[in-house]
């Protein structure tokens, strides 16, 4: 019981701060803090767990763009 509400909240953490990160910065802002000037770890790690963060900028920049 105890264990599923951790993980829920940690699921909740985990789409609130993607959330967060997809409103707040822009594309080249995501690529400077997450991809350049990380190692290859970094770079894994920080995508892997911002991956839908990536997907909403591309589904938004798809909306805007078909819609026009």
């Amino acid at each position: 019981m105890v264990l599923n509400i951790i993980i829920g909240t940690l699921a909740a953490a985990y789409i609130v701060f993607n959330f967060i990160i997809s409103n707040r910065m822009d594309v080249k802002a995501m690529t400077a803090k997450f991809i350049t000037g990380q190692n290859v770890v970094g770079k894994i790690a920080t995508n892997i767990f911002y991956a839908p963060a990536w997907v909403l900028k591309g589904l938004k920049f798809l909306a805007i763009n078909l819609i026009k």
